[in-house]
């Protein structure tokens, strides 16, 4: 069954009676051989003093599952079978494993959909899985979390580094004199690898929960020395995209950063690629 389907059966124990669209369905079919439902009307159909008992054995558990996290990802416009639905929850239930461990999509699509080409970019299973992550996109390779991006300065001796979560500014010009990196937006583990850069180190993210514990992370675990880019005036707000979760470390940001933040919560983000900061200058 898809959501749907499962809906008109919730109506049904809800409201006493759905559509005659439920007799199309195998299992509708079913429970009016058993005489849980019968006709109302030429285009209802209404429950018998048997269903109440079937829907919350049967039906009920799976449903209020589903439905809480078809509202809590705003998915209220799909219409996803059982097993796609399943799927995602097993997906939000392994979610930090699978951020920490940095899966591409080839590998969530045959560990939670039983094949590796069943996640689609283009489908709306695909940005459903987008959304319960919170990531912008999924990793095409399942190789990516092995290597680093670099894109090298123009004067081949940087002043400093600048680690970026997204890949936007890889994708621009060079700069003149820094350097920067991209390790793949969480996919940070890698960085264990490399020694602490001689040079300044820092971090170019989005300033929401994700950005802000991906920064915590590595300054705490890999790079103590690394500081966050802090907008340069004017900071484009926007409204908040997830609401704000994260326990932040204020000891981990200067006071700039931390002025920064309680301009942020609880109600706005700022977008990496609105960042305006002299390390940036083209």
């Amino acid at each position: 069954m898809n959501w749907k389907e499962l809906k008109l059966f919730d109506q049904l124990f809800m409201e006493g009676e759905t559509s005659i669209e439920l007799l199309e369905i195998p299992l509708g079919k079913r429970i009016f051989d058993m005489e849980c439902i019968s006709r109302s009307s030429k285009k209802n159909i209404s429950k018998t003093f048997h269903y109440d008992k079937f829907y919350i054995e049967t039906i009920q558990p799976k449903f209020s599952k589903y439905k809480s996290l078809i509202e809590r990802y705003n998915l209220e416009n799909t219409n996803f079978d059982e097993t796609e639905l399943e799927a995602l929850v097993r997906i939000e239930e392994d979610k930090k494993q699978i951020l920490d461990s940095g899966k591409s999509q080839k590998e969530i699509s045959t560990h939670f959909f039983n094949s590796a080409k069943y996640l689609k970019k283009t489908s709306l299973l695909y940005n459903a899985v987008l959304k319960i992550l919170n990531v912008s996109e999924l990793l095409i390779d399942e190789h990516d979390q092995q290597f680093l991006w670099i894109l090298h300065c123009k004067c081949k001796t940087p002043k400093a580094i600048i680690l970026c979560e997204n890949h936007n500014q890889i994708r621009k010009q060079r700069l003149n004199d820094i350097e920067l990196w991209h390790a793949g937006g969480r996919n940070t583990a890698k960085l264990k690898f490399i020694n602490q850069p001689k040079i300044p180190l820092y971090y170019l993210c989005d300033w929401d929960n994700k950005g802000i514990e991906i920064y915590q992370d590595i300054k705490r675990n890999i790079f103590p020395d690394i500081e966050i880019i802090v907008p340069n005036e004017p900071v484009k707000l926007l409204d908040i995209n997830s609401e704000w979760k994260i326990k932040i470390d204020y000891s981990l940001f200067n006071e700039e950063g931390i002025r920064i933040l309680k301009k942020l919560i609880p109600e706005k983000w700022i977008e990496e690629e609105s960042i305006n900061h002299k390390l940036l200058h083209r």
